[in-house]
């Protein structure tokens, strides 16, 4: 499993770099997982709550509007993850009521071995979330899918340029469709889309319209709580909040093609 370090793919930047030698690609993440906090959570969807939430630093993409900020870029930053402080983290989630285990991040998916790994050596493992951006490669889905109850999908962006704009990644269009009809074949898959300020012609309504044709079952959790964090506060169009009438206006754009939205 750790070997999938020394040429690594887990994302599509695919840096085939040896994180166990030392060597860093773009997450600039090593061989070792850290955990920069751990609580529980009663906001999420329904179906997952009360869920027990793991923040692992360290990340694929770079968006400009991160409410973790250094945290989730710093790959070093946090407690590193071994087998007996997720087992005694997971037994005190447990005894607060988590009846899910939820990893998030940064991006979780850089550390899918070194997670799965400490996953295998839990006592009681509660039914695992996997919350992405979603820039994985398919056989990272593929290693993923024996340990994952739900994916919780993170459909940033409704265009490439805006990807490569905000968050510094190519072709993100393709990569997260492509990674969105793949998980739904046989994994529960939640779709959560931040609604960005200034960013319905060119990010809701592409979203709204592949959803529409290629998952029209799927369920959406369209998210009104942007923040202009981190390095949002240099962009005009990102320094401020979404308006009402913003939310208003992508949601039912959203009901009009007939999605399933989760609230």
């Amino acid at each position: 499993m750790l070997d999938l370090y020394q040429s690594c793919a887990l994302c599509e930047h695919r840096c085939l770099v040896n994180r166990q030698a030392g060597e860093r690609g773009t997450c600039r993440a090593d061989a070792n997982v850290r955990v920069f906090r751990h609580r529980i959570e009663y906001g999420e969807e329904p179906e997952l709550l009360p869920c027990h939430l793991f923040y692992t630093s360290g990340c694929d993409l770079r968006c400009a509007f991160c409410i973790a900020e250094e945290n989730a870029f710093d790959p070093s930053r946090g407690t590193v993850l071994t087998p007996s402080f997720l087992n005694e983290a997971v037994q005190w989630g447990i005894e607060q009521g988590a009846r899910t285990l939820q990893w998030v991040g940064g991006e979780p998916t850089i550390h899918a071995p070194g997670i799965i790994d400490c996953m295998q050596n839990v006592d009681r493992l509660p039914p695992v979330v996997w919350k992405s951006d979603f820039y994985m490669t398919p056989e990272t889905i593929t290693l993923l899918r024996p340990w994952v109850s739900w994916f919780v999908a993170d459909f940033k962006f409704g265009n490439n340029s805006c990807a490569e704009q905000i968050a510094s990644v190519p072709n993100y269009f393709e990569i997260v469709t492509r990674n969105l009809l793949l998980a739904s074949q046989s994994t529960d898959l939640i779709i959560r889309h931040l609604l960005l300020p200034g960013h319905f012609e060119c990010c809701v309504e592409p979203i709204t319209r592949w959803l529409s044709e290629n998952l029209p079952e799927a369920r959406i959790n369209l998210l009104s709580g942007y923040l202009p964090k981190w390095r949002a506060q240099r962009d005009a169009t990102l320094n401020r909040l979404v308006t009402r009438s913003e939310f208003t206006r992508a949601k039912n754009h959203l009901l009009s093609a007939g999605l399933a939205l989760v609230h």
